[in-house]
């Protein structure tokens, strides 16, 4: 199943981090717990794919929705940011190093890593269709079992069944971004290769001479 959305929301990630950005500089050491499940504001807009997600994850229980063999295959999570204007170099750097380093850190709790890869790039495009997005990461998972457990919010509110490390990181990114754009796909499993038939080939009896 393919799961896609997009989302922009300056003020909301200002919130969900809770501090101004002077006081980010306080955040030396990633917190290893989460705070209280939080249920989205009644106005928050949701994208039809959230409002499936929820759906699912109410139909078939938490523990299935974020189980590592949910969905089994493999899932691309494409994250877009574009940074506060006044984001210095080194920040811009923290940033960047705290979202590779969850490759490492984003863990269930029999110690299973949940991510298999990231990927990451500054916006080199020149064709102008960048909307102020600045940098990229690509994470591919599993499983949608594993993209749900690690995403967390809005979708999964109970800190149980997702990830505290990319929650942590979320707050900590907060107060330097302004925008983010997420899209979602599972790719399609390759098809079977098959060896070509094999022709058989008979043998020519020479022909007489003269």
């Amino acid at each position: 199943m393919t799961v896609q959305y997009i989302k922009t929301h300056a003020a909301g990630l200002l919130a969900a981090g809770g501090v101004l950005l002077g006081a980010a500089a306080h955040a030396d050491t990633l917190p290893t717990s989460a705070p209280a499940a939080q249920v989205a504001p009644a106005d928050s807009p949701l994208s039809d794919a959230t409002r499936a997600q929820r759906l699912m994850a109410a139909r078939i229980g938490l523990r299935t929705f974020t189980s590592a063999g949910f969905h089994a295959g493999t899932v691309r999570h494409i994250v877009l940011l574009r940074f506060l204007p006044t984001i210095t170099d080194a920040q811009r750097a923290e940033v960047v190093r705290r979202f590779m380093a969850l490759r490492q850190i984003s863990r269930r709790e029999d110690g299973a890593p949940v991510i298999s890869t990231i990927e990451t790039g500054a916006q080199i495009s020149g064709e102008g269709a960048d909307e102020g997005l600045q940098q990229a990461f690509v994470v591919t998972f599993r499983s949608e079992g594993d993209r749900n457990y690690y995403v967390g919010r809005p979708v999964v509110t109970d800190p149980a069944y997702f990830d505290p490390a990319h929650e942590a990181f979320k707050k900590f990114a907060a107060p330097y971004v302004i925008a983010t754009v997420v899209f979602d796909y599972a790719v399609p499993p390759a098809a079977p290769q098959r060896d070509a038939p094999i022709k058989p080939v008979r043998a020519q009896a020479p022909q007489p001479q003269g």
